[in-house]
């Protein structure tokens, strides 16, 4: 139950730049149909899943490998993502343009907010977690963030310059995660 918990933060600290997106795309948008909504949630949620995938799977092929210092890498890692996610808050420039019209822009977006979900794969097969069960979750739990986010954009377009700083919130949440892998390892906490 703990490592559900702690997998859940993971996912809801790498989804809070799709959910970021989302709610941008959704002030953007002309279009406030429901549909435009599954389409967003889907396609980052299937992204966001299959880059999970891939990294899980790369770290079940370099587990042996890897095992004398994994705690170390889950570390780095995770911190070089929640530095990364706090840096790419400030250094963003607002979109003046939505990037669901065109779907090649849309999964582009998606693959970008999603690279962060490869590392989290690779951080997952380290700690010897079950495959299908989080895949499954990685998608539904970015469906629902990146629909969310949209339908939320939409509805409250005016109120733009209120959400602010959901990627750094992330950020520091993934450092926290960070710390507490190594400091579990390393038989400190």
């Amino acid at each position: 139950m703990k490592d559900i918990l702690y997998f859940l933060l993971l996912i809801l600290s790498i989804n809070l730049d799709c959910f970021a997106s989302s709610v941008t795309e959704g002030f953007l948008i002309k279009s406030r149909s429901c549909k435009k909504f599954f389409q967003i949630g889907i396609a980052f949620g299937l992204v966001q899943a299959l880059f999970f995938l891939l990294g899980f799977l790369g770290g079940k092929l370099s587990a042996s490998w890897i095992a004398s210092f994994d705690h170390w890498v889950a570390f780095f890692i995770l911190i070089a993502i929640g530095v990364h996610m706090i840096i790419e808050e400030f250094r963003r420039e607002k979109e003046k343009e939505g990037f669901s019209g065109d779907l090649r822009t849309l999964i582009g977006v998606a693959m970008a907010v999603s690279v962060d979900a490869l590392a989290i794969g690779l951080v997952t097969s380290i700690l010897r977690e079950t495959l299908a069960v989080f895949v499954i979750l990685v998608f539904i739990l970015t469906f629902i963030i990146s629909f969310t986010g949209v339908a939320l954009g939409a509805r409250f377009s005016k109120l733009a310059s209120k959400i602010k700083y959901s990627q750094a919130m992330g950020g520091i949440i993934l450092i926290f995660i960070g710390l507490k892998i190594l400091f579990e390892h390393l038989g400190l906490f």
